[in-house]
Parts: structure tokens; C-alpha cells; sequence
């Protein structure tokens, strides 16, 4: 079942015109693709449209509409005056076999019921599915379908799709449809059934609003936001500040030389331009985990699954990023109680 079907759930030439930019800004590459959500939050899906939302509720986020045997949800929480990530949901079916886990701010691991703790340092498995943790990045692989999930234990997630798998399979959710084309994400092949009748949602706002799981309605419809770079924290005297202290916060992402090795491949501009919307909107870690170090962090992951050699310990050096362990730390204590290791 298509998610839009008249003229009035719209035509999509706001994404046509992305498509246009991010062709020659570089965000479609050939190989793996990614899923980035990240911050307050921002959504660059598979094909590389790059939109930005507001809307605290659970959403689907990806999932094959072809097998029908993997979905991820993402639970987005209030985090400031924005929202963000706060959940994943992976449901996994392999070989009849259905296995399914919650990870929580904090990396904390829910299985059937049970929080289980993880193993930092090396690799281990939990049902059909298998995980390594280094102290930041949770790597969530599931066996033999070409999926991984890459969790930075805050706010940002990394969908990773390999070329096997790429070359034949269409996906459903915010991540859009996976046809190498950006200007049609709202065309899939499926929906999770959400009526638009008596609705005023359109274009964006309306493709994001097939994919919120709400069945007792109690959320608010999810609002598509754009940001005026010149002055993200608000256009009045009392933001002066705030504004040129964003810019030159975010400016960082851009001098980093380690991370512009990626320019070519990954637009750089457009995690600055995230940066700044994020700035005085998330108030989540933000001492612990700024908005800088967290933005840098998702790029970082987009061009290393994309096969750009940026390394973590140099951007990180290069910026007035915590260290690793206070960073580490925070996250936890923002999650919920860890489990006994």
C-alpha cells in the first residue's frame, strides 16, 4: 500500500530540489548505504534526503518490506525544547526464529524481559543477534541479513545496510524506501495502516506521520522544522550570544581536519548546519556530550560505514570534545539502572 496517493498528500518538489543538492553535494555513494538519526532530530535516509522533525513518539524507523523480517522502532523523547532518540525496538527473524530486543539510553539491553549486561571490549550474542561495544558505539549486527545498527548510547543511530543486501530490497519507515531516489521517500511499499483523513499534513510532515506507532493517539502529529543557519537560537537582541556562540562551536566540525577528509564523500555543511539547530535546542549531556562532539560523532560513523578512513581518536583530539570516560559516564547515568555485570 502506498503512503501518499493524491496530489493533496503532496508532490514532493521540496525533496525533488534536495535531491537536486545533495547530487552534487555528494550524499548518494555507491556500496553500503546508511541511515542517520541523530540530535534534535535529523533524519538522512538511506537514499540521502536529509529533512528534520519534531515529534515525541515512537516511529517506525526502518524495515524490510519485502521479507517482512526485520523492523526497527525508535522511541523519541523530549530532550530540551526539541526531541530526541531515546529507545531502539530490533525485531529479527531468521530461520523461523523470531528474536527481538529494546536498547535503552545508557546501551542498556533489554531481552525478553530481562536487562542484560554488555560486554565492553570484545564481542558477544544475544538470540540471532550479535553485538561489540568499545565504550561508545554499540554495534548491533543481524546474522545474514546485511542489517547493522550502530548506537552511540545517547541520541544517535546509525542503520547500516550492506551492498549485498542493498541490491535487491526495498525498506519502509522514515529511512525512506531504498530506490536511489531521494525525491520519492513517501512512495513505499507499505504502511502501518495511520489515516490522514481530517488532517492538515502535507509533504513532509504527512510521510513521517505514516510511520508513528500511536494506536491510543496520544501524541501530537510530527512537525517538519527548518532553521535559519544565520540565526538558529532565535532571531531577537537576547540571542545575539547565543547565536555567535553556536557558530563558533559548530564552526569546529568544519575546521576539523580529520573529519573533511570525508567532505567529498559526505557534505560536511550539512552536520555544521544540524549542529546549529541543535545548539539551543538540546539541553540533554549538554556539558558531557555536547552538540558539537555528538554531531561530529554521527558524521564520523556515516563516512566510515561509506569506506572513509576517519578515525575517532584524531577528530576527537582536534576538538573540545570531554574525554571518553566522562562522556561514557554521563550517558549511563542519563539511561535507565544498568544490570548487574
Amino acid at each position: 500500500v502506498s503512503t501518499q496517493s493524491t496530489g493533496e498528500e503532496h508532490t514532493f518538489y521540496t525533496m525533488m530540489m534536495r535531491w537536486c543538492l545533495f547530487l552534487l553535494l555528494g550524499l548518494l555513494a555507491e556500496g553500503n548505504k546508511v541511515c542517520n538519526v541523530f540530535g534534535d532530530p535529523h533524519v538522512i535516509t538511506f537514499d540521502g534526503l536529509k529533512y528534520k522533525f519534531e515529534g515525541a513518539c515512537n516511529y517506525v524507523l526502518a524495515m524490510d518490506c519485502v521479507k517482512m523480517n526485520w523492523v526497527v522502532y525508535g522511541h523519541f523523547t523530549p530532550c530540551g525544547k526539541g526531541t530526541c532518540l531515546e529507545t531502539i525496538s530490533v525485531f529479527y527473524e531468521k530461520n523461523g526464529a523470531m528474536d527481538a530486543v529494546l536498547i535503552g539510553r545508557g546501551w542498556v539491553i533489554n531481552h525478553r524481559g530481562s536487562k542484560v549486561p554488555y560486554q565492553q571490549g570484545g564481542d558477544f550474542q544475544i538470540g540471532n543477534l550479535a553485538f561489540t561495544f568499545d565504550g561508545i558505539y554499540l554495534r548491533t549486527t543481524l546474522w545474514g541479513s546485511g542489517i547493522a545498527l550502530i548506537y552511540d548510547g545517547a541520541m544517535g543511530l546509525q542503520i547500516e545496510m550492506d551492498t549485498e543486501y542493498n541490491a535487491a530490497n526495498s525498506t519502509c519507515g522514515i529511512c525512506g524506501n531504498n530506490d536511489d531516489d531521494p525525491s520519492n521517500e513517501a512512495v513505499q511499499l507499505r504502511s502501518i495502516g495511520n489515516e490522514l483523513e481530517g488532517t492538515a499534513l502535507t509533504g513532509l510532515e504527512a510521510f513521517i506521520y505514516q510511520w508513528k506507532v500511536d494506536r491510543g493517539e496520544y501524541c501530537k502529529d510530527p512537525v517538519a522544522m527548518e532553521i535559519d543557519r544565520r540565526l538558529p537560537c532565535g532571531d531577537d537582541s537576547t540571542h545575539y550570544r547565543a547565536n555567535e556562540k553556536a557558530r563558533a562551536v559548530c564552526q569546529e566540525l568544519v575546521d576539523n581536519q580529520e573529519l573533511f577528509k570525508c567532505h567529498d564523500t559526505v557534505n560536511l555543511n550539512i552536520y555544521y548546519e544540524a549542529c546549529l539547530a541543535d545548539y539551543c535546542s538540546i539541553d540533554l549531556l549538554a556539558l558531557e556530550y555536547p552538540v558539537h562532539c555528538s554531531t561530529a560523532s554521527a558524521y564520523a560513523k556515516h563516512c566510515q560505514i561509506l569506506g572513509v578512513g576517519v578515525t575517532d581518536e584524531i577528530w576527537r583530539t582536534e576538538m573540545t570534545c570531554p574525554d571518553i570516560a566522562v562522556t561514557q559516564a554521563a550517558i549511563i547515568a542519563a539511561g535507565p539502572q544498568q544490570p548487574a555485570f
